[in-house]
């Protein structure tokens, strides 16, 4: 705002409303009836007013108590956009994938399934089959005339023809304190599938005070119910074989177990081949004239079950 020099009434302001020429002393605006407050810019104009200015209009001042006190629900929060986490994204792209694909392929699916079920409960019967027929009944009838000497022992034995007509070595030199025990523990272990089985027969159920006789069983399969199979227990092999020998030395006499057995000229028993009873066996020579044990043609076996048995000397 100018001043000039001049008289009272002379119109030498400028309205602030309509921007017209204003009177010094005047009260009201001639051109657009502000007040001289108003004209003045103290007062803020009507709205019914035109108001011309340079100036930008002032902004009405927000009550912040107001804002405060108003519910939550009718303020607009701006939310930052979540970033999507691209592995979910690819599981549940893959996942739609998959399930696509098992509905175009439901019925293969479906009959594999079933066909999965049918095998994994025929597996699931059958190995509760196998569990339940342990091979501890067949072995120890067929063990128990073995380490007691029994000859129906080698009749039981799976011998081929020519091993069944080779002699039986004679009982009297196979002398074992066990074999009078009448009290015997059997531990197996077997496995139905392989059609294997691994025995353990001890006398008077002590492993430290013998040693065990030893024997392996094969599975014989019959069906069961037209479809399942069950298993009797047989010998995997034939009885021992001992092929025995003897030093060339005339000047010697023999023992088996302890028990004189003749002489390398004369021999109890003779060179050859014999079935044999499980046990431990000893063969050992003394010098006919000083009765020295020959330490070098001593030879000691425990014999089990199955195997074949050569004891050869360096003459």
């Amino acid at each position: 705002m100018a001043f000039v020099e001049g008289t009272g009434d002379e119109f030498i302001l400028t309205c602030f409303v309509c921007k017209n020429p204003f009177g010094l002393v005047a009260q009201f605006c001639g051109y657009c009836q502000a007040t001289r407050q108003q004209a003045l810019g103290v007062e803020r104009a009507r709205a019914s007013q035109q108001i011309i200015s340079d100036e930008p209009e002032p902004q009405p001042v927000h009550n912040i108590s107001s804002e405060v006190n108003t519910p939550a629900a009718e303020r607009v929060k701006k939310q930052k956009p979540k970033r999507q986490n691209l592995f979910f994204q690819n599981m549940r792209l893959r996942l739609d994938n998959f399930k696509e694909w098992q509905i175009k392929r439901s019925k293969p699916i479906g009959a594999t399934a079933s066909a999965l079920f049918i095998a994994f409960t025929y597996v699931v019967i059958q190995t509760y089959i196998f569990v339940n027929t342990a091979p501890t009944l067949d072995a120890e009838k067929y063990l128990y005339p073995a380490v007691t000497h029994e000859v129906s022992y080698f009749d039981a034995s799976n011998s081929e023809p020519a091993t069944a007509k080779t002699d039986i070595f004679p009982v009297k030199y196979l002398k074992w304190s066990a074999s009078s025990s009448d009290r015997w523990t059997t531990k197996a272990s077997w496995n139905g599938w392989t059609g294997k089985a691994d025995i353990t027969f001890t006398p008077a159920g002590n492993l430290e005070t013998d040693r065990p006789v030893l024997a392996q069983f094969t599975a014989q399969y019959s069906t069961y119910w037209k479809v399942f199979r069950k298993i009797t227990w047989e010998p995997a092999s034939p009885a021992a074989i001992l092929k025995l020998s003897y030093p060339n030395d005339k000047n010697l006499t023999i023992y088996f177990n302890g028990l004189a057995a003749g002489s390398i000229s004369n021999p109890a028993v003779a060179a050859g081949s014999y079935q044999m009873y499980p046990g431990p066996f000893e063969i050992k020579f003394y010098n006919l004239n000083t009765g020295r044990l020959i330490d070098k043609y001593t030879r000691t076996y425990f014999i089990s079950t199955s195997g074949v048995f050569s004891p050869s000397y360096q003459n």
